[in-house]
């Protein structure tokens, strides 16, 4: 299990800013917070270190950029297969998210492709990974709300 890094309001309100907008400043950043540049670099780097941010990116719009099918795939496997098969869906490429959960099936996994037929090609290959027992996909119809920002 992960723990916990302790974070203070500033902390809080940096990681707000940076989720409104990656490429806000450090000049932006500390003038909002009345804290020196060096003192929001240095909390950063902290928080980069701590892991408590992943990662810097830009968030693409999947449309715009042809990839116009979005699904989800509820996966069952053989339990002594598991932790491979959690592996194996973790590289391919247009794999988004693999989610271990609880219920019917064993995980969850988010796909985005270019259209039905790539889908279907990406189904085959889930299918035939080793340890895979059957597959139940939910193609997207439309996205009311997707979101990376957490309620801080």
């Amino acid at each position: 299990m992960r723990r916990k890094i302790d974070v203070d309001h500033k902390d809080l309100r940096i990681l707000a800013i940076l989720q409104g907008d990656g490429r806000a400043s450090y000049a932006e950043i500390a003038k909002d917070l009345d804290m020196s540049e060096a003192a929001v670099y240095s909390r950063i780097q902290k928080l980069l270190k701590n892991h408590v941010i992943k990662k810097i990116q830009a968030i693409l719009d999947p449309e715009k950029l042809g990839y116009n099918v979005t699904a989800f795939i509820a996966v069952t496997a053989q339990p002594a297969k598991y932790t491979k098969v959690l592996e194996d869906l973790s590289k391919i490429s247009e794999v988004l998210e693999v989610h271990d959960v609880t219920g019917q099936h064993y995980c969850l996994v988010k796909v985005r492709t270019k259209d039905k037929e790539e889908l279907a090609k990406i189904l085959d290959k889930i299918g035939a990974l080793d340890g895979i027992i059957s597959t139940e996909t939910r193609i997207v119809l439309r996205t009311i709300k997707e979101s990376y920002d957490l309620p801080i």
